[in-house]
């Protein structure tokens, strides 16, 4: 075969290795282009996006449009600069040695972008590749080669230019490869589009489709460069028949691994949830409902424990057996969360779907659930060859891939935390696959209240685009303030074009409210509360913390169980003092977010079974947990007496919630009739706060809570708080409306000694809201870099406040180091002993002083996802004061960075052996 593009490799093994030295380029480049094609095949609402926006009425044009586009993504690999990576690879193709004065420093996927840019646009122009008016249609075209050229997670980068990295040889190579492909794929879909939409509209369309296509492109290359699904190739072959074998491969691979739409099964309610005799009214609204075909937008606001989840399942399984979505992703706050509601959906999702689809959870540690995980997208054989200087499409796919907390955006059924959802439109790599995996999916957002300024901001961004591709959302929550309501409604309108929609509001509660497009005004439906889930709640607000010890042992002594919610970890490790002589191990439980992964699983499990639905009154009798925030949302827990520091309104609501949470009798077994009601007496949620005044002083709160006074900055929420809680009961549901506005609602007023705190709040509030404008991917600016920063994901900000950093903890054993959890996987293990702490504390880690033990340290570094460029490796020593070891912390304005000691172990996590300098602000 005489091409000149047959003379340029691809991708190719290390030296030594068995099989094909190397696979040819224009083969790889089929291979991508034959998957993205097969993706569009067999995903009919993603070929519709396309062919509406494009104004095409026939599939075949639209197919080859997309191959062209997929086909070119590697163009950057015709340079010079790249392909002497492989000096013996051009020797033997092309009979000479590279040109050492081109080195590669500018990567394969830009260098494509310049290729296009400086060459092969006036090729086209000259040549009318695109028809008499392909001048014209350049700037159009020139989104969808970023996309194509972006496959490495961004935009490529524009600087440069390409002649400094190529040999004249390579644009002989490049425009017969050019040549083959319009021959192969002609490309009458764009050349009917701009005569359809004419110039500025076909720019337009074609720069609101490049955020979807450059996920398209990404996913295509990840499987496209997997060998098990498109070995090596090195003998040379015509592109027409290798295109067909290509198409099979194709076919094959996509069957495989596991992100196709999957085919929904029609269950009814009974038949999902056959453990609920009677459905909730909530729930019977969202069986009953009438859906429209159109793209909505539904908030179930409702009491906690009144079956929410269950209704926005089943609101979710009627969207997608009218067609109107093909799968599904429930975004939590919190990792604790995620895990909590993995439980509840696992054991209904295979009824879901027909088949064998995948569920799996993610959030920012690793899938808990391997099984699961593995069968989406599996990892390709590492393509480790020291002689490339540039990373592999398999390495970047095993490394986004390696923690598994990704997958589940790409499967049909997810569970994670909203951060996974939020990243889809942060200027941060990939999150074009991130806005691909949300495609066709009913969003369901939980707990959407726990939103601070930033991530609602954040929030608005995905809402708009999930929007503007055709995505349905469910919102829920116990209690949402109405002008957030308002302000995600709006967003999602805008995704559709809609007008911004009036203000509407209602005292109802509980209540449903919904949007679609063709409504001029958001319906509002009030909705009966269960019986079950009324009840009036007493509040004993005090303010002597040796009352509250003292109700505890009292509790204890009568065999009931009992939960004190503190706001920061410091406070919880303050009460568990006081405790861990009077009570034993087994009675005694400490839960906050400073734990290594499998430890935290571990005490979830075990809160679980002690205070879950199914515990029995051995189990519940004369147990404390001391928790920080973590155990106020998605935890299935019930407590007979519940204690909390003084927290904003909401906060304190989900945590009301965790008290008498199932009905039981006076000895703590549980009532199985679903209409009993409670027989261990009225409820009591007592708040520990600051001496009631009717006008504080402006270190009101932080008086008497310190440490939390940075984790819920606005103090005036916490006195309107305080001042609802003076009159000593809530009653739910008909209570929560007034609460939630008279705390959160823009009318409220302070007194004038909290104003000035109310004032830096609302500062920082806005402040927040900027920082998330600059740091959201923008519809209108398109798929271009700019001279915007685009983030790792590992350091993109999904939420503001105090930097954390993920710590690893490992443990000498002797001259070995071992994760601290055991695992027969080793990154599963370094998951596993994973624990977020504030930046400020941990930044970086102390070098070894021994050269054995360090070179150890930076084995194991690099073993992990990131080679421990986003992480600290914190190796503990077994000492007489417990496991401990040394870290540095972050460098901060006149204060220079300092070893800090730490200690860690399964009852109390990890704490500091010595006081910070500053307050500790707490992260869950």
């Amino acid at each position: 075969m005489s091409a000149p593009h047959f003379g340029y490799w691809g991708k190719a093994r290390p030296l030594g290795a068995a099989g094909d030295d190397y696979h040819l380029l224009p083969y790889h480049c089929l291979d991508v282009a034959a998957v993205g094609v097969t993706l569009l095949k067999r995903s009919p609402a993603l070929r519709k996006l396309f062919a509406e926006a494009l104004v095409l009425d026939a599939d075949e044009p639209l197919y080859s449009w997309f191959a062209f586009c997929l086909a070119i993504h590697d163009l950057g690999k015709f340079a010079e600069s790249f392909q002497g990576q492989r000096a013996d690879l051009v020797k033997r193709l092309r009979g000479r040695d590279p040109d050492l004065g081109k080195p590669y420093v500018v990567r394969h996927d830009s260098l494509g972008w310049l290729i296009w840019e400086h060459h092969l646009k006036d090729c086209a122009a000259d040549q009318c590749w695109f028809g008499p008016n392909s001048e014209d249609m350049l700037d159009g075209i020139g989104w969808w080669m970023r996309a194509s050229t972006g496959h490495h997670g961004l935009p490529p980068d524009s600087r440069g230019h390409w002649r400094h990295h190529s040999c004249p040889e390579d644009t002989a190579a490049i425009e017969g490869f050019l040549d083959e492909l319009r021959a192969l794929f002609p490309l009458d879909a764009i050349k009917h589009a701009h005569a359809a939409l004419g110039t500025d509209a076909f720019e337009g369309r074609s720069r609101d489709l490049a955020w979807w296509f450059a996920g398209v492109t990404v996913l295509s290359d990840w499987i496209g460069s997997n060998t098990e699904f498109f070995p090596y190739r090195a003998e040379a072959t015509p592109l027409q028949e290798y295109w067909e074998e290509a198409q099979e491969r194709a076919e094959t691979a996509l069957k495989s691994v596991g992100v196709l739409p999957a085919r929904c099964s029609k269950r009814n309610f009974a038949e999902l949830f056959a453990e609920i005799a009677t459905p909730s009214p909530l729930q019977i609204w969202a069986i009953d409902t009438p859906l429209t075909s159109a793209p909505q937008i539904h908030l179930l606001e409702d009491v906690t424990g009144a079956g929410k989840t269950e209704a926005a399942v089943m609101l979710a399984h009627r969207l997608m057996t009218s067609g109107c979505a093909d799968g599904f992703f429930i975004a939590l706050p919190t990792m604790a969360t995620a895990n909590a509601m993995y439980g509840r959906i696992a054991e209904v999702y295979r009824k879901l779907f027909e088949g064998h689809p995948s569920l799996v959870l993610a959030h920012g540690q690793r899938a808990l659930v391997e099984a699961f995980a593995d069968s989406v997208l599996p990892a390709g054989q590492e393509e480790d060859d020291t002689a490339q200087r540039d990373d592999t499409a398999t390495a970047r796919c095993n490394a986004w891939l390696a923690d598994h907390a990704k997958r589940a955006l790409l499967a049909p059924a997810g569970v994670g935390t909203i951060d996974q959802v939020l990243l889809a439109t942060l200027y941060s790599k990939h999150q074009s696959l991130r806005l691909l995996g949300l495609f066709r999916k009913v969003l369901i957002v939980d707990e959407v209240h726990a939103c601070d300024a930033y991530m609602q901001r954040v929030l608005e961004t995905v809402l708009t685009f999930h929007a503007l591709a055709g995505g349905s959302v469910i919102l829920l929550s116990a209690t949402l303030p109405d002008q957030m309501k308002h302000a995600l409604f709006n967003a999602f309108a805008r995704g559709r074009s809609a007008d911004p929609l009036p203000r509407t509001s209602s005292p109802g509660f509980p209540l449903v409210t919904s949007w679609h497009e063709g409504q001029t005004n958001a319906a509002l439906e009030p909705i009966v509360a269960r019986e079950a889930v009324c009840r009036d709640v007493a509040v004993r607000y005090v303010t002597d913390e040796h009352e509250v010890l003292c109700a505890i042992r009292q509790a204890l002594a009568q065999g009931k169980c009992v939960c004190w919610m503190r706001n920061t970890v410091s406070d919880v490790l303050a009460a568990h003092a006081h405790f861990e002589n009077e009570l034993d191990a087994d009675h005694l439980i400490v839960f906050h977010a400073r734990f290594a992964l499998q430890d935290r699983l571990a005490t979830e499990e075990r809160i679980l079974t002690h205070f879950g639905k199914s515990s029995t009154p051995a189990l519940r009798a004369g147990r404390l947990v001391i928790a920080s925030q973590v155990a106020e949302q998605s935890l299935d827990a019930d407590w007979d007496m519940v204690i909390s520091d003084l927290a904003p309104i909401d906060r304190l609501i989900q945590r009301a919630g965790r008290l008498q949470r199932h009905p039981r009798d006076t000895d703590g077994a549980r009532l199985v009739d679903p209409q009993a009601t409670d027989q261990r007496g009225q409820p009591c949620l007592w708040v520990l706060g600051p001496a009631w005044s009717e006008t504080p002083a402006a270190n009101w709160y932080k008086q008497a809570f310190p440490k939390a006074a940075a984790v819920y900055p606005h103090h005036g929420h916490l006195w309107l708080t305080a001042r609802a809680l003076q009159q000593g009961r809530v009653a739910m549901p008909e209570d929560a409306r007034v609460l939630i506005e008279g705390v959160f609602g823009e009318g409220a007023e302070l007194p004038s000694g909290l104003q000035a705190n109310a004032n830096q709040a609302d500062g920082a509030y806005f402040s927040d809201l900027s920082v998330a404008q600059q740091n959201t991917i923008k519809i209108a600016d398109g798929y271009i870099r700019g001279g915007i920063d685009w983030w790792s994901e590992a350091k993109t900000p999904t939420r503001l406040g105090e930097a954390s950093m993920t710590v690893l903890l490992a443990r000498w054993d002797g001259d070995r180091l071992r994760p601290w959890a055991e695992h027969e996987n080793p990154r599963h293990a370094w998951a596993y002993s994973s624990v977020k702490v504030a930046e400020r504390l941990i930044a970086r880690r102390v070098p070894e002083s021994d050269g054995a033990k360090e070179q150890l340290v930076k084995d194991a570094e690099a073993l992990l996802p990131d080679k421990g460029k986003w992480s600290v490796v914190l190796a503990l020593q077994e000492t007489a004061e417990g496991w401990t070891g040394t870290a540095l912390s972050m460098e901060q304005e006149n204060k220079p960075s300092r070893p800090l000691r730490w200690r860690y172990d399964h009852v109390r996590g990890l704490e500091q052996m010595q006081d910070a300098e500053c307050f500790e602000q707490e992260q869950e």
